[in-house]
This record gives C-alpha cells, structure tokens and sequence, in this order.
C-alpha cells in the first residue's frame, strides 16, 4: 500500500507516516538482507553423544548425579564435555529429572568475609539419629571450610555434653594439615554444648582465637554444616532404618571416606580430598584444557566435511588458540568458581 501510494504522487516518507512506520524500517523491510546460515562447528559429534549416554549406564554411575557422568568422562577420556552439555545430551533422552531450586533471599556476609581473607572454618553441630527401639545417637560432624573437607564424625548417646563435643573437635584437629592451622577460626550455631565454657576454653588453647558464632535463628549462618546433615541423614545410599546403635556407628563411620571423595558442586565438581591436597587448581585447568582440545577438534572434524566456507574460521582458531593457552598458564588460585 506504501508503494501505491508513492506511485500516487505521495512521497515515500509521508506515505510510511500515515502507516505509522519508520522510512529506514520500510526500506528494510522492502529489501530484505540475505540471512547467512549460521554453523554450529562446536557441537557435539555423534559418537560424543553416544559416549554421554553409554556411561549413564556403567553400574557404577547409575543413580548417581549428571556431575559424577561429567568427571567420569574426564577422567576416563571417553568425552570431553562441561557439565551443561552432559546435562541437555541426557535430558533429550529423557534421562535426568531437573531440580527446582529456590533462590536464596538473603546471605550472611561475616563467615564469608572470614573466607575472603585467608581464614579457614572449624564447622561443627549436631544432630540425632534414632534407632527402631527408640535409642538416639547423637552425631558430631566436624568440617574444615573452604575445602569442605570433613575431618571427623563424633557420637554420643541420648545428648550432646561439653566434653563430648570437645573430644570430637580435637580428634578433628589432630588430622588438620599443618598450613591450616595458622588462620583458623571456629564457627558454629549458638547450641548449649556450643557455647559452654569448656568448650570456648578448649578453643581458644587449640586455635588461639574466640569461637565465631552465627546469628540466633538463623540456620542459614551454619549453611555448609546444615547441608552436610542432611546430606548425612538422606544420602542415596543411607541406611532407610537402624535396628541397632551398632547400625547407626558403623554408617557415621563410613561417611567420611564415602563424602570426602564424592566431587561437590561447590568445589566445581572436585572432591574434598582433592581440594585439600592441593590438586582443585590443577584439575580444573586439565578439564579447561580438555574442553579447549574437544572445541577444536570438532572444529576440524566439521571443517574436513563441511563444503560451505566459513568466513570466521580464522577468528574461531585464534580464540580456540588463546583458550588453550591461558588454560596451560594459568597459576593455581586463579580460578572464578564459587567455594560455596
């Protein structure tokens, strides 16, 4: 209608005016630019998607979160891919149920202060356990922050003294690494056996510092401990029921092995152990590194089949270069993931 009008005698602005549309828009819109294709190089190859799916099913990873698949496929060579594109290869399959998770409100500032400048958390709490006959058994968990590495598990019988959470503690402290004592700080909530004399006294002798306390009602100051219970308490492979306190020891006492070599998302996916010996910076970079290698060589493997010339090959190769570079180079304590 624009275009009879302009025959008309009208001129192509005022024509575009009374439709209430943009001169510059019309032309656009007359003489369409060619939409060039865009070619997703970097996507995964078939025999990639089907590593992905194969080792859903070892026996050892069924069950088993999508990031135990990521490490799995590092660690073995089978596939190189980050965890969002283990987690869309497995969902197309209808493999893997989404989580929903809340976001959190509000966060509390002083522990994570205490981490930013060099402090590491002495984390302990307690919780019960009960066994068919009515028995409770009191579990002592005691973790070392940022590492979220767990030392030791204590237990006692029908409540929490003083004295038992200070065993706990220094059979804890007695297997800290020596470079962690240094700037060492306890946290805990504001429990009776938590704040008894003894156990400051205790405290302040063995880290020369006054326990830190989080804030009154408020779980959420105490969040790594508080996770770990529950994680203690609902594991997959948590015994449903306990006939005997027996039961409930032998499990406490399995959990510190079982825990402290799982990968954490908060360690982005490296175990405890392997944060606590040192090793997180290394295997990040190596994964890095693996993800760069993969990019490229599907890159190549796209290119020698693909008969379409690709005009930012050139830009593609430079970026893929410098990625694996500054992988190779970066130093340990560079890395943006969250500890938390």
């Amino acid at each position: 209608m624009i275009n009879e009008s302009v025959t008309q005698g009208l001129t192509q602005k005022r024509a575009c005016g009374i439709f209430g549309i943009a001169p510059r828009k019309f032309r656009r819109w007359a003489n369409p630019k060619p939409v060039k294709p865009r070619v997703a190089w970097n996507k995964l190859r078939e025999h990639e998607r089907d590593a992905i799916e194969s080792a859903t099913w070892e026996p050892e990873l069924i069950g088993k979160p999508i990031s135990h698949i990521f490490v799995h496929g590092h660690n073995s060579g089978q596939f190189f891919a980050s965890l969002s594109t283990v987690y869309s290869v497995l969902k197309e399959k209808n493999l893997v149920q989404p989580l929903n998770r809340r976001p959190r409100t509000a966060s509390y500032v002083s522990a994570h202060t205490l981490l930013d400048e060099g402090f590491s958390l002495l984390c302990y709490d307690g919780t019960s356990f009960k066994t068919e006959s009515g028995i409770t058994v009191w579990a002592i968990p005691v973790m070392i922050l940022p590492q979220r590495y767990l030392l030791h598990i204590g237990h006692s019988i029908n409540g929490i003294s003083a004295s038992d959470l200070t065993r706990s503690i220094k059979e804890a402290y007695a297997m800290l690494p020596e470079h962690l004592t240094t700037k060492l700080v306890a946290h805990s909530d504001r429990g009776s056996a938590m704040k008894a004399s003894s156990t400051r006294e205790l405290i302040k002798e063995l880290l020369g510092a006054p326990v830190h306390f989080g804030r009154p009602h408020t779980p959420d100051d105490q969040a790594w401990i508080e996770a770990f219970i529950k994680t203690l308490k609902h594991r997959r492979d948590a015994p449903q029921t306990y006939n005997l306190v027996d039961d409930i020891i032998q499990w406490l006492n399995r959990v510190p092995d079982i825990y402290n070599n799982d990968p954490h998302s908060s360690l982005s996916y490296v175990t405890p152990l392997e944060a606590l010996s040192g090793q997180k910076e290394v295997i990040l970079n190596q994964r890095k590194q693996n993800l760069a290698a993969a990019r490229l060589l599907r890159y190549t493997a796209w290119k020698n089949e693909s008969s379409t010339p690709f005009p930012t090959a050139a830009p593609a190769l430079a970026c893929l270069s410098r990625a694996l570079k500054s992988s190779s180079e970066s130093k340990p304590g560079s890395s943006n993931a969250k500890r938390f």
